[in-house]
């Protein structure tokens, strides 16, 4: 059988698109779509698709564990896959070789090998999860026209973000350099002013994130998926 191609995008969707490499990245996207518990979509072919689940992910051992796909079709190894799914309103697309066929001694699992690369596409809006004075996360650092100040995250998006400022600088269109500080990493990179509210001698910026590169998204992702495991334990980032 030959290989399965990745559905071809426009522009627009290019624009919104990651395309991920790296294996530790890769297994912490699987990884949320396996505790989200996502519907995969199996495609061996025109008119031939079937519905599963993915259950185990496991990069040191090259491969992935999933449930036998529905309706039932027969699967053989060395049989080429493109797998898909809706994750966080956006989709993830990519490829795999199906490594063991299912067995009822097992539970009826599948195991295909571990991707070399996904394609993860975000929708437009992407969720914002809110982030509380309380959530013990240091301050983040902001340059505009060489001055720098620092500002607490009020909200976090895998696009855009919002920072209340002490005497902070920045008009809508305007870029500042941002060093933004995650519970699990440092992230740099450059964001677009969009909006700018002054109240009680504060500045609250409401900014888009631009030109983050493939990597800077998925690690982005992956500490947004962490923080509303965190919101939704009741724990604090740190």
């Amino acid at each position: 059988m030959s290989a399965l191609a990745i559905p071809a995008q426009t522009a627009a969707e290019r624009d919104r698109t990651a395309i991920i490499e790296d294996r530790r990245q890769i297994a912490a996207l699987l990884g949320r779509v396996l505790h989200a518990r996502c519907l995969l979509s199996l495609s061996l072919g025109e008119g031939e698709l079937c519905s599963s689940l993915l259950l185990e992910v496991s990069p040191l051992r090259g491969c992935l564990l999933i449930d036998a796909p529905f309706p039932e079709i027969p699967l053989t190894p060395g049989t080429s896959l493109l797998v898909s799914g809706q994750l966080d309103g956006g989709r993830f697309v990519f490829r795999s070789t199906v490594e063991a066929p299912t067995l009822a001694a097992t539970g009826d699992l599948l195991q295909l090998r571990f991707p070399e690369r996904v394609q993860y596409r975000e929708r437009r809006g992407s969720f914002r999860i809110a982030l509380p004075a309380n959530a013990g996360l240091p301050a983040s650092q902001f340059t505009h026209d060489g001055m720098v100040f620092r500002g607490m995250l009020a909200d976090l998006s895998r696009s855009g973000a919002a920072t209340v400022v002490t005497g902070g600088r920045g008009a809508p269109g305007e870029e500042l350099d941002c060093l933004l500080r995650l519970p699990g990493t440092t992230l740099q990179t450059r964001a677009e002013v969009r909006s700018r509210h002054e109240r009680n001698g504060q500045l609250r910026l409401g900014l888009r994130l631009v030109d983050l590169t493939p990597a800077q998204d998925a690690m982005l992702s992956a500490e947004i998926a962490a923080l509303q495991r965190m919101a939704l334990r009741g724990r604090r980032p740190h």
